[in-house]
């Protein structure tokens, strides 16, 4: 009860979330009394995609919810993680923890001037895998670029989440980026400038190189860097990876 008293406050005074939100592994634990909030991802007035299973390194998973008035949500993890929200068409954005995991997301709805149920969906990420290729090689494009590589790539992008907007949100969230990707027979990768695998792996050095996040880092399977581009705009980076992936015919 004091949770959906404090959300109808928040709602009926019209209090923006912050553009970006990060949810540490401490600020909400999750208890029974919570989860009995929602029981279903629909209720009367609003309603959450189902619950749905994702790879480590799927990037953002986009929510929109349905409701004819203004949602508000709440996201509990128990990795940290960071989601961005548009409360122009009820949609939020979620950065997907490479380290896996369980992340459960709440919304309630105001129609007509009162407070809809709770409702909510759970996202669960599979972990990476150990087996990540280490960063090596110069970073520098060979000259001429045939077709599709019979050598499975890796495709990284680095970020700041903590400086992220809404067009590389949806850059980063970008079917046609995804499939450009899959359908070359590469990989998609995405961290955070401080996650602790750039260094791991060598990649922190190309994008010091690069000149900072946001920023793409192409790779054979054997970690081999065969390339790094600052990241600009959707077409841009599609434009990108026909040339360093090949055709894809």
């Amino acid at each position: 009860m004091l949770i959906r008293k404090l959300l109808s406050c928040v709602l009926l005074l019209g209090l923006a979330l912050p553009t970006f939100s990060q949810v540490p592994s401490t600020q909400i634990p999750s208890s029974p009394s919570l989860e009995a909030l929602a029981a279903s991802n629909k209720a009367d007035g609003v309603e959450l995609p189902a619950d749905q299973t994702v790879k480590f390194d799927e990037g953002f998973v986009t929510l929109q919810a349905t409701c004819k008035g203004q949602v508000k949500w709440l996201v509990i993890s128990a990795t940290k993680i960071k989601y961005f929200t548009l409360p122009t068409n009820n949609t939020i954005i979620i950065s997907i923890p490479p380290s896996g995991g369980l992340i459960t997301v709440f919304a309630v709805g105001l129609v007509d001037g009162k407070i809809t149920d709770f409702v909510r969906t759970s996202i669960t990420v599979t972990a990476a895998p150990a087996t990540a290729p280490t960063g090596t090689g110069t970073g520098t494009v060979p000259p001429v670029f045939g077709p599709a590589t019979a050598v499975a790539m890796h495709v990284t992008f680095v970020v700041d989440l903590n400086n992220a907007t809404p067009a590389l949100a949806q850059i980063l969230n970008s079917q046609k980026i995804r499939e450009a990707i899959t359908t070359r027979n590469a990989f998609y990768r995405l961290y955070d400038t401080q996650s602790p695998v750039l260094k791991e792996k060598g990649l922190d050095k190309f994008v010091a190189q690069g000149g900072g996040a946001p920023i793409i880092i192409v790779q054979k399977s054997d970690g081999n860097v065969v390339d790094r581009r600052k990241i600009a705009t959707e077409a841009d980076v599609l434009q990108y990876l026909n040339q360093v992936l090949g055709s894809g015919k």
